[in-house]
């Protein structure tokens, strides 16, 4: 293996990590929120477009007691209701992104 291959693949790799652990940077360098609590939110969470944009509001913000105020007025049924609308849209997005790129890169291959 090549170097220029080696580094290109340790930088890439190194900017997806910052990318991922983003909320938790911002934790850290904010200190709104306890930087652990960021960084479990964001193991938790990082995975998906809403989960990873809500981690990052979090981080910066440090404000969730108009959240957790609201979902705790929320009946179990809505509760419910609310992540599970949230897992659809979510595979929904995933979904769209996945069968839109991959059929450009079919086209690209042909």
């Amino acid at each position: 293996m090549h170097l220029i291959t080696v580094m290109k693949f340790v930088g890439g790799a190194l900017a997806l990590l910052t990318l991922t652990f983003l909320p938790t940077i911002i934790a850290l360098c904010t200190r709104k929120v306890h930087w652990r609590e960021a960084f479990v939110v964001n193991l938790a969470f990082a995975f998906t477009f809403a989960g990873w944009f809500a981690a990052i509001a979090w981080a910066a913000t440090g404000d969730d007691a108009k959240i957790k105020t609201r979902f705790r007025g929320l009946s179990t049924r809505k509760k419910v209701l609310l992540v599970l609308e949230l897992v659809l849209v979510e595979m929904a997005v995933t979904g769209y992104f996945v069968f839109h790129h991959s059929s450009h890169a079919t086209h690209l291959l042909h």
